[in-house]
C-alpha cells in the first residue's frame, strides 16, 4: 500500500521555504501456511458411545495419524464437541511439544449445562480470547469434574496404534508452562469428539503511529521525536517491531529507537570513539519500521522527519547613522546584533557592497567581543559637499542560509561649537589681588560641539590684562597682580573647532583687596512658636547686607539650653523647626536664645533671636480604638460593669465621657442599664456604642462593645399548683390524660423544660410526661380498684436548674353499668375531690378548737371583738370553694366490667376529666 503526499513547510523567516514530497509506504507480507476460515480445522466429531471414567482429567490428542494436529498458523475461532451426560466447565486446550515436555499454549473455558447434554455443542470464541496456533500444535481438553466429551473405539479397538492418545490427572493449567506428567491412555484406537475450527490471524498495523513531523536542527539530545508502535486485532498475538532502514543511510547515527516503548529520540553522532555533534541533518530523513506477528505476517511503516534550520537574524538592522564630515580619527559607528536560534550554528558577516564605493567604511570585530561593528577610518575623505550618503550592504551566514541587510551612513556639514557658561551680556567675577598668585585658575570656560570636535580657545583683554586662556578653557593669572591700578578687566573669549570661530563672549574680572564685614539687619528680635509645630516650619528669615556684593556668606549658629534639638538655621539664614516634636509639657526651659553668625570669609557679624514656646491645648486620646465590657441582663439602673478606658490628656485636664447608646447610661465610669434589659424579650446580646471623651473643648472617640449575658432569670411555672383528673382503670397505654405544660420566660437553653414525676404513691410507673407537657398513661391501670385516688407530683425543670411542681390527683371512678352513657361537662361537687374533704376535716377540727377557746375567753374576759376579727380571718382562709368542670368531651372506647360480656354497641369510655383549675386548649 503506497500513499504520496506533497507537503510544504515554511521556515521561521522569509529566507527559507522547504518542500517535502513524503511517500508513506505500508508493505504487508502474508506468509504461506496461514489458516483459512471454513477450511482448516483440527480434530473430529465422530459418532461416540463411550465416556471416560476419570475426574478432572487432561487429554492431549497426539495420535500418530495426526487427525488432531494443527497444520496451519492462525487462531482457534470455535470449538465443537459432543456432550454426554456430564456437565461443568470444559477447558478446550492447545498444546505444543517442547523437546520431551508439553507446553500449554492456551485454553478456552466453556460452560456445559444440562441443556447441552447428549448433543454436539459448538462454542464460538471471542476474538480477544482466541488462542494463537502454529503448525504442529495439538488440541486437547481438561474437564473440571467428570470427563465431558465422549469417544468411540475404531476397529473395535484392534489393529494399529495410530489413534492412541495421552492423558494426565495432574497436568498444569497455566498457559506458557510445561508439563511432564502425561502418559499413554489405557484404551487404544479411540477418537474423542473434539474439533478446533481455525481462522487466519489479523495482520499488524501501524495505523496509530505518526507518518511525519518537523523539528529544528538544534533539537537537544534525548528529545522524543515520535512514538512508533504497531498493533494487532488479535490481542493474544505477539508482535516484534524493529527499526529496519534509514534514508539517507548516513543519518541513522543521530536517532535511537526503543522497540519496547516505540520511542524515537535524538542521540549523539559518534565517529570512532569520539562524540562529534548532536546536530540533526537538515532536510528529510525517512525511517522504516517493520512489525511481525507470530505467524510471520509483516507490515512496514515509513516515518519522515523534516529538520529545518533557523537562519541568522539581524536584530538592529536596517539602521542609519549621521556623522560629521570633520571626524578625523577611527570611529566605531555601529555594533551589529546578529542572532541564530540554532545554537550550534556559527555566524560570520562581511560587507557585500558599499554604494558609492569607498574605503573609508569597513567591518571588523568590536574590541573584546565576538560582535561585528562598522567603523569609519581615521584620516578619511568625508566631505559633505561631495557625498552626503553611503549605503553599506552586509551579508551574514550560518553556512546554510545567508541573510542580508543595509546600514546607511549620512554625512553632515560641520556645526559650530557653543560657549555654555558665558551667556550673551554681562558676566563678572571678583578676585583679591593680594592673595591671588600667578598660575591661579580664576575661571573655566565650557563649550559643547555637536561633532565633539577638538576645541581651541583664544582671548583678548581690555585693558591689557595679566590673564591667559588655555585650550582647556581655564583662565589663569599670567603675571603678578601686585601694584595694578585697574580694578576691573574685560575679557573677550573665542572658541574654534577647526572650521568655525565662535565669539566673543565677555567676562569682567574685578580685583579688590578691601573687605567690609557683613551686617545682620533684623536682629535682635523675638518670636513665639506654638508647640507641635510641623517639622521644617519656617519660623524667621535672617537678613544681612555687605558692601562687597560679590562676597560669599556663610551662616552658623548656636542655641541655648540644648535648643538645637528643636530649632536650626540653614545655609540661607532661615530659622526652622527640626524633626523633633515640640511638646510644651515636657521641654525645659520654654525660652531659647538663638545666636546667629554670618561670615564673608574674612569678617563676620552676629545677633540674637529669642524663641518662646507657647502652650496649645491638645485633645485627649483613647489608648485603643475598641473597648469591651461584659455584664448580665437586668433591670433599669443595674450595673453592667466599669469599662477599662485608658485616656491621656497632655494638659492633664479633667475629662468626661458620653455614650451614643440610649440603652445604657455611663456615669462616673460605671455602665448601667437605662431601662429594663431582657435578652429573653429579643434584645441583642452584643451592642456596639460610640463613646466620646472630652476635655471641655477637644474630643476623641472610640467604640465600646457591650456584651450582655443571658441569665436564667425565669422559673418554669405551672398554671395551677394542683390538678384533678378522672381516669378509667381500663384506659389504654398511651392515652393522654391532660396537657399541663409549664411555661418559662427564658429563651435558649434556659427556656428548655423537662418533666419528671414522683409517683411513689402509685407503687409503680403508671404515668409519664412527654416533652410538650402531656400527661399520659404509661402502664396498665386495671390493677387499681374503682374509686381509687392517687396523688402524683410533677416537677418542671428548666435548662438552668430552676424548678416548679404541681400535684395531680388521679381519680379512678367506679362503673355500675355496661350501658352506653353520654357524659357532658359539669362541675364536680365539693366533696367529690378528696383534697377538699381533707381541707374540710382540718378546718372543722380547727374551728371546734377555736370555739372552745373562744368560749373560755368569753367567760374569762368578756370583750370578744378581737376574737371576732380572728374568726373572720380564719373563716376566709378556710372557705376555698373549689368547683370543678369537665374540660374535655369524652371519647367512646370499649369499656365493660370484667365479669360481663360486652358488645360493640354497648361500649363506652371516659376521656380524661379535669377539674376547673386547668383548661384544655
Amino acid at each position: 500500500m503506497v500513499h504520496c503526499f506533497l507537503l510544504r513547510f515554511r521556515g521561521l523567516t522569509m529566507y527559507k521555504t522547504t518542500f517535502i514530497v513524503l511517500i508513506l509506504t505500508w508493505n504487508i507480507n502474508e506468509i504461506v501456511g496461514q489458516c483459512v476460515a471454513g477450511t482448516n480445522n483440527a480434530g473430529k466429531t465422530p459418532t461416540v458411545d463411550t465416556t471416560d471414567a476419570g475426574t478432572a482429567r487432561t487429554f492431549i490428542f497426539n495420535s500418530i495419524d495426526n487427525d488432531y494436529q494443527i497444520d496451519c498458523c492462525g487462531f482457534v475461532a470455535s470449538w465443537e464437541f459432543y456432550v454426554g451426560t456430564a456437565t461443568g466447565t470444559l477447558y478446550a486446550q492447545v498444546w505444543r511439544l517442547s523437546g520431551t515436555d508439553w507446553e500449554l499454549v492456551g485454553q478456552n473455558a466453556i460452560t456445559v449445562t444440562t441443556g447441552d447434554q447428549n448433543a454436539l455443542k459448538t462454542e464460538p470464541i471471542d476474538a480477544s480470547q482466541q488462542i494463537p496456533v502454529k503448525i504442529g500444535d495439538f488440541i486437547g481438553f481438561k474437564s473440571t469434574a467428570a470427563t465431558i466429551p465422549m469417544y468411540h473405539r475404531t476397529n473395535m479397538g484392534t489393529g494399529s496404534d495410530n489413534e492412541n492418545i495421552q492423558f494426565s490427572d495432574s497436568a498444569i493449567t497455566t498457559p506458557g508452562s510445561t508439563d511432564t506428567s502425561f502418559i499413554q491412555y489405557g484404551v487404544t484406537n479411540i477418537e474423542f469428539s473434539l474439533k478446533a475450527n481455525l481462522a487466519p490471524g489479523n495482520v499488524p498495523t501501524f495505523g496509530a503511529s505518526p507518518t511525519s513531523s518537523s523539528v529544528t536542527d538544534d533539537t537537544a539530545v534525548g528529545t522524543p521525536i515520535a512514538t512508533v508502535t504497531a498493533t494487532d486485532a488479535d490481542t493474544l498475538d505477539t508482535l516484534t517491531t524493529q527499526w529496519t532502514a534509514t534514508s539517507p543511510a548516513g543519518n541513522s547515527g543521530v536517532f535511537n529507537y526503543d522497540s519496547v516503548t516505540g520511542a524515537l529520540t535524538t542521540t549523539q553522532l559518534f565517529k570512532g570513539a569520539l562524540t562529534t555533534t548532536n546536530q540533526l541533518p537538515i532536510g528529510t530523513t525517512d525511517l522504516t519500521f517493520t512489525s511481525t506477528d507470530n505467524c510471520g505476517n509483516t507490515v512496514t511503516h515509513v516515518y519522515s522527519l523534516t529538520v529545518t534550520n533557523y537562519p541568522p537574524v539581524f536584530q538592529n538592522l536596517p539602521d542609519t547613522t549621521s556623522i560629521s564630515e570633520d571626524i578625523a580619527v577611527e570611529t566605531q559607528l555601529k555594533v551589529l546584533t546578529v542572532t541564530d536560534a540554532s545554537l550550534a550554528d556559527t555566524v560570520t558577516c562581511l560587507v557585500n557592497n558599499i554604494n558609492p564605493t569607498t574605503t573609508d567604511l569597513y567591518l571588523r570585530y568590536a574590541p573584546g567581543t565576538s560582535d561585528y561593528a562598522v567603523y569609519l577610518k581615521g584620516d578619511n575623505s568625508l566631505n559633505y559637499d561631495t557625498q552626503r550618503q553611503y549605503v553599506i550592504t552586509i551579508d551574514c551566514t550560518d553556512t546554510k542560509v545567508t541573510v542580508q541587510e543595509t546600514y546607511t551612513v549620512y554625512v553632515l556639514r560641520n556645526q559650530q561649537p557653543t560657549i555654555t557658561n558665558l551667556p550673551a551680556g554681562s558676566n563678572s567675577i571678583e578676585i583679591a589681588g593680594s592673595t591671588t598668585p600667578i598660575g591661579t585658575n580664576i575661571f573655566t570656560v565650557t563649550s559643547t560641539d555637536p561633532e565633539n570636535d577638538q576645541l581651541h580657545y583664544n582671548m583678548t583683554c581690555i585693558p591689557a590684562c595679566p590673564f591667559k586662556i588655555y585650550d582647556s578653557g581655564n583662565i589663569q593669572v599670567d603675571s603678578s597682580l601686585a601694584g595694578l591700578t585697574s580694578t576691573a578687566y574685560d575679557l573677550f573669549v573665542y572658541v574654534y573647532d577647526g572650521s568655525t570661530l565662535v565669539g566673543p563672549r565677555s567676562l569682567t574680572v574685578k580685583i579688590s583687596d578691601i573687605n567690609t564685614a557683613p551686617n545682620i539687619t533684623n536682629l535682635p528680635s523675638g518670636i513665639v512658636v506654638p508647640e507641635n509645630s510641623a517639622p521644617s516650619t519656617t519660623l524667621y528669615t535672617l537678613e544681612k547686607t555687605d558692601v562687597n556684593s560679590l562676597d560669599t556668606h556663610t551662616w552658623t549658629y548656636s542655641i541655648s539650653s540644648g535648643g538645637s534639638v528643636y530649632f536650626a538655621v540653614d545655609s540661607s539664614g532661615i530659622v526652622k523647626t527640626t524633626s523633633t516634636p515640640i511638646n510644651y509639657e515636657t521641654i525645659t526651659p520654654k525660652t531659647f536664645y538663638v545666636t546667629a553668625y554670618v561670615s564673608d570669609g574674612q569678617a563676620s557679624a552676629s545677633g540674637t533671636l529669642t524663641i518662646d514656646v507657647s502652650n496649645v491645648n491638645e485633645a485627649p486620646s483613647f489608648s485603643k480604638t475598641t473597648y469591651s465590657v461584659t455584664g448580665n441582663e437586668g433591670a433599669a439602673g443595674a450595673t453592667i460593669g466599669t469599662p477599662a478606658f485608658v485616656v491621656t490628656d497632655p494638659e492633664g485636664d479633667t475629662v468626661t465621657y458620653s455614650l451614643a447608646c440610649p440603652e445604657f447610661t455611663l456615669t462616673s465610669g460605671v455602665l448601667t442599664f437605662t431601662s429594663d434589659y431582657d435578652v429573653d424579650a429579643g434584645l441583642a446580646t452584643t451592642v456596639s456604642c460610640g463613646v466620646t471623651v472630652s476635655d471641655g473643648s477637644l474630643t476623641d472617640t472610640a467604640t465600646l462593645v457591650v456584651n450582655i449575658n443571658n441569665i436564667n432569670d425565669n422559673t418554669p411555672t405551672f398554671f395551677r399548683s394542683t390538678y384533678s383528673f378522672y381516669v378509667t382503670h381500663d384506659s389504654t397505654v398511651g392515652t393522654v390524660i391532660a396537657d399541663i405544660p409549664a411555661t418559662d420566660g427564658d429563651i435558649g437553653t434556659f427556656g428548655e423544660i423537662t418533666y419528671s414525676i414522683d409517683q411513689t404513691s402509685t407503687g409503680g410507673t403508671y404515668f409519664r410526661m412527654n416533652s410538650d407537657g402531656g400527661l399520659y398513661v404509661a402502664s396498665d391501670l386495671s390493677t387499681f380498684s374503682a374509686g381509687t385516688t392517687k396523688d402524683i407530683i410533677i416537677t418542671a425543670t428548666d435548662g438552668g436548674g430552676l424548678t416548679d411542681t404541681t400535684t395531680v390527683t388521679i381519680v379512678i371512678p367506679g362503673v355500675t353499668t355496661t350501658t352506653v352513657s353520654t357524659t357532658t361537662d359539669r362541675y364536680m361537687t365539693f366533696f367529690e375531690d378528696t383534697r377538699n374533704v381533707a381541707w374540710f376535716v382540718a378546718c372543722m377540727a380547727l374551728l371546734v378548737g377555736l370555739l372552745i377557746l373562744i368560749s373560755v375567753f368569753i367567760v374569762r374576759y368578756g370583750d370578744f371583738s378581737w376574737m371576732k376579727r380572728l374568726c373572720d380571718e380564719i373563716s376566709r382562709k378556710c372557705k376555698r370553694k373549689r368547683r370543678f368542670k369537665i374540660r374535655r368531651e369524652p371519647t367512646e372506647i370499649s369499656y365493660v366490667e370484667p365479669s360481663r360480656v360486652r358488645t360493640p354497641a354497648s361500649l363506652t369510655t371516659w376521656d380524661a376529666w379535669k377539674s376547673n383549675d386547668h383548661t384544655f386548649n
